[in-house]
């Protein structure tokens, strides 16, 4: 006869999924005002089953709760960093264009508004032309001397207030940098604290809600170009996808070299590095990886990640449909390979400025 006590396992199990998914629920809805949460959901699956050697084979053994997740579509938050980056880049623009168009409306027919360019340009040539049948008459003399100082002042203070302007947009910068290398340090906290929880196979949903917040912060503020980073996932799918047999009819002075002429962060030449040198790390110095972009920033990413992984290679800022004179080459480890060393290292050119001062 078959032990109750299983039955009451089995039952234990049900209990406690439904546990944890209260206690799920109950975390949901005490956030639901909380900047940057996302709702987060209880995965169940069935338990291992248990071998009884009957008829009917195995014997269910409960519901097991394999993780907690958060919910997100990261197809949705990149078309969310995209737009309000492109939002705030062209409502910036809108408000300082705004106000350098100001300066040069022409107010005179405002009780209120001081006179533009036109007026006053015409009005010095009309006492120009004035002056033209009347030039020995002082009072014409004096008023076109007077009209054309006016035109000058207009000049000046033009000249003064966009001054003015360019030292409050450097202040607005200064400030806005501020703001986001602050934001920086907290994703680089936030990102070290969500390293060590995913090393432990948990799943830090809460700190990724918090680095979406800040990310979202970030893109408002500092990205002017709209780039899309390549998620990790699809970067993966495309190293697999390139994967292929014959890489040994691909070297070339020795190395297999792999390509990546819109790099971005070199994401997509670390996803095929990591799944090489995950099978056998001693295969790093067989791969020789060449990464291109227009970004000189991107570039130093891409440099500082591709070192830091130990990969070779170089990175070249440059438009790879132009091809013109590149703005910089970055060399990377080249002490590491082919010399069994531990150094790191990057070495910079800028070609495209030897250039410009051979001339």
């Amino acid at each position: 006869m078959p032990s109750s006590f299983f039955g009451l396992h089995v039952a234990y199990s049900g209990l406690n999924a439904a546990q944890a998914s209260i206690n799920t629920t109950a975390n949901n809805i005490s956030n639901v005002q909380t900047k940057g949460y996302s709702k987060q959901t209880v995965n169940l699956s069935a338990a291992a089953a248990l071998r009884s050697y009957q008829r009917f084979g195995s014997t269910g053994t409960g519901v097991a709760v394999d993780s907690v997740t958060q919910l997100r579509d990261e197809y949705y938050d990149v078309k969310y960093w995209n737009n309000q980056a492109g939002k705030g880049l062209y409502e910036k623009k809108l408000y300082y264009m705004e106000q350098i168009q100001n300066y040069y409306t022409d107010g005179s027919l405002s009780a209120t508004s001081n006179a533009g360019f036109s007026t006053i340009f015409s009005k010095m040539f009309n006492a120009l032309d004035n002056l033209k049948s009347k030039a020995g008459d002082s009072s014409a003399r004096n008023e076109f001397i007077s009209d054309a100082q006016e035109l000058c002042t207009y000049f000046n203070s033009t000249a003064q207030r966009m001054q003015d302007l360019q030292s409050s947009v450097n202040d607005e910068i200064k400030t806005t940098v501020d703001n986001i290398n602050a934001i920086a340090q907290k994703i680089s906290l936030l990102n070290k604290q969500i390293n060590i929880i995913e090393m432990e196979k948990g799943h830090a949903f809460d700190l990724f809600g918090q680095l979406y917040e800040q990310m979202f912060l970030l893109k408002s503020k500092a990205s002017a170009n709209g780039q899309f980073f390549t998620p990790d996932s699809l970067c993966r799918l495309m190293a697999d996808i390139t994967d292929h047999v014959n890489e040994e009819n691909d070297t070339k002075n020795g190395f297999i070299w792999v390509n990546d002429p819109a790099c971005g962060s070199a994401r997509t030449l670390l996803a095929h590095f990591m799944a090489k040198t995950s099978i056998d790390h001693a295969l790093a110095g067989r791969y020789f990886y060449e990464a291109a972009d227009i970004d000189l920033t991107t570039c130093k990413m891409a440099a500082c990640n591709m070192m830091i992984h130990g990969m070779q290679g170089r990175v070249v800022c440059q438009d790879q449909l132009a091809l013109p004179t590149p703005t910089a080459i970055f060399y990377i480890n080249e002490v590491r390979y082919p010399f069994p060393s531990d150094m790191y290292s990057i070495r910079v050119v800028y070609p495209k400025k030897e250039e410009e001062q051979a001339r």
